[in-house]
């Protein structure tokens, strides 16, 4: 089978998948206090509840328990909340 009779037959199924997550594409932002850190799994947590995970260009050294943070993320297509910045405000 010709490869552009292929590409015609499967467009009308692309075009009838789920368009992907404007959120993930999107980032927020969040500020509060770091209430926990597992640098073993690159994880900190907010006294709210949050969880963030780190990237390979942020480190959990560089975070303290009670250190007040403004957080840029990204939420992954799997719910984790990837943390592209971060701003320690004290």
């Amino acid at each position: 089978m010709p490869k552009w009779l292929i590409a015609i037959a499967t467009a009308p199924l692309l075009l009838t998948l789920p368009p992907h997550s404007l959120r993930s594409a999107l980032a927020d932002e969040i500020a509060g206090t770091i209430l926990s850190i597992d640098p073993f799994e690159g994880l900190f947590s907010l006294e709210d509840g949050s969880r963030f995970l780190l990237t390979d260009t942020l480190s959990s050294q560089d975070l303290m328990i009670g250190s007040e943070v403004l957080i840029t993320f990204t939420t992954t297509v799997s719910g984790d909340r990837l943390v592209t910045a971060l701003q320690v405000v004290n």
